[in-house]
């Protein structure tokens, strides 16, 4: 008994310190991420950790002071609260009757191991560790599925320019008033066009900066780009610079390709992608704090989306006035998750809360069309507006949880839409299906992973592709990783 008396050696403390440390800071972290982002992904997480202080720099600070406040206090103040209770636990064994010392010495010994354990065990589950472990031993589903762009012929019917508007974790299912009591998306389902009923997320594909590459590229965007021993020394100065993306192509066909967004381009790489693909013109947080932005005129990420319209109004007019093919590409900050953004703009219309901040955007939205529509641009000019993924986190996820199926909200605006071929819509099929609302041609239909959804091609996605990529698709694939650092894949 006279362990139970004695203080712990030193050396042990900190041992026992530590592992308690280690346990709380897995429990927290996995707290922080489900309350900002919901159910989280290894893949992503993995990704995002690759730019470290890059990322903090330009990531919203309410993230960054949640994550201080959940992934660093609280765990020294659980160890504190541990620390105080171990030698009255100490004691408390004593007192225990002869024939529990033996056990409870055992346990209590342990405890911090154990800790440890349970602690992993349950961060390994959450983030299914496993399947991202073992993608390095399954089938090749991107070597076996992936059509080379550069391969593809390209005819061109009548060249359109294109508006491409990606709007933060835009989905289907807030036009459902059943569930919110009535259409959030009402201007934006207002407006003429075609859309696709079930555009769904495939894996790789569910953050941003994904999104983009899955859209544009046809491709997903693995953790093997960031962790794998070839790629490792490349990433963080190149992006898929062997890949070939729709800007790429438009390029080559005399397109100027413009990028606006509120947020910093260099956050996740962002800005690497869209110089390494052809964008001429690239303008983010940073380029609007050098024209003259306040800092206190922005939200968390950077400029609010009335305030990115209202820019990209001029833009537009400055690219059809150039008289050259253009590409203009738009993306939204408002509706980033945990709770939104709500600019002064909408308050004053009256909107609050995340639900106002969703109606908000998708007037903002609605508005820049009805702008490029009563202007004439519309003429030579089609419009793509695409959720960018599904939502994770945000004050309404229990009432999207609530319906059927999830699906990403989309519309092609043009003075003659094109009526889809199918349904279904993944990311990697907006590659050759934007090519051909753009007004070509995309000899057999295929790019990338993707299946065009436009024109009447002789191919189409098989039945089981979802559950196939969901089984498959993030296996290692020396093709995939080719498309990085240039590995000869032969």
């Amino acid at each position: 008994m006279a362990y139970f008396r004695s203080p712990t050696p030193s050396g042990s403390r900190l041992l026992r310190s530590s592992l308690y440390l280690l346990a709380l800071f897995l429990l927290c972290f996995s707290f922080w991420i489900h309350r900002c982002f919901g159910k989280p992904d290894l893949s992503q997480i993995a990704y995002h950790l690759a730019f470290g202080v890059e990322l903090m720099d330009s990531v919203d600070p309410v993230l960054t002071e949640r994550f201080i406040k959940w992934c660093l206090l609280a765990p020294l103040v659980f160890l504190v609260l541990l620390s105080y209770m171990e030698p009255r636990v100490r004691q408390g064994i004593a007192r225990l009757p002869q024939r529990c010392h033996a056990l409870s010495y055992r346990v209590h010994r342990w405890f911090p191991q154990l800790l440890v354990l349970g602690a992993a065990t349950f961060w390994m589950c959450d983030v299914s560790a496993f399947k991202y472990v073992t993608a390095d031993f399954g089938p090749d589903y991107f070597a076996a599925n992936y059509v080379r762009p550069e391969s593809v012929a390209l005819h061109e019917r009548k060249a359109k320019n294109l508006i491409v508007i990606y709007v933060e974790s835009l989905e289907q299912g807030y036009a459902n008033s059943a569930v919110f009591g009535h259409d959030l998306l009402a201007p934006l389902t207002g407006l003429k066009g075609a859309s696709f009923a079930d555009y769904e997320q495939a894996p790789g594909t569910g953050w941003t900066i994904a999104a983009l590459v899955a859209t544009q590229c046809g491709v997903p965007l693995e953790r093997v780009t960031i962790f794998d021993g070839n790629t490792q020394g490349q990433v963080m100065n190149s992006f898929l610079k062997h890949a070939v993306c729709l800007t790429d192509l438009l390029a080559q066909q005399g397109y100027r390709n413009v990028f606006m967004g509120g947020a910093s381009t260099s956050f996740a790489g962002k800005d690497k992608f869209l110089n390494q693909h052809h964008y001429h013109e690239i303008y983010g947080r940073e380029e609007w704090l050098k024209s003259g932005v306040p800092a206190s005129a922005m939200n968390g990420w950077g400029l609010y989306d009335a305030d990115l319209f209202s820019r990209a109004k001029t833009k537009l007019r400055e690219l059809a006035a150039a008289h050259q093919k253009f590409d203009l590409t738009l993306l939204t900050v408002d509706t980033h998750e945990p709770a939104g953004h709500l600019s002064a703009n909408c308050a004053r219309q009256g909107y609050e809360q995340f639900a106002g901040v969703v109606s908000c955007t998708a007037s903002e939205v609605a508005d820049f069309v009805r702008y490029a529509r009563d202007n004439g641009y519309l003429d030579d000019t089609n419009i793509v507006i695409l959720g960018d993924h599904l939502s994770r986190r945000n004050p309404l996820s229990e009432q999207l949880a609530q319906l059927p199926e999830r699906t990403i909200f989309n519309a092609f605006i043009a003075k003659e839409a094109p009526q889809p071929n199918r349904a279904q819509l993944l990311h990697f099929d907006l590659m050759p299906t934007m090519l051909e609302f753009a007004g070509y041609t995309v000899q057999g239909g295929r790019m990338g992973l993707g299946y065009s959804g436009f024109g009447q091609h002789g191919l189409q996605p098989p039945a089981d592709r979802q559950a196939a990529m969901d089984r498959d698709l993030l296996n290692r694939s020396d093709l995939y990783l080719a498309l990085w650092d240039g590995v000869d894949d032969d």
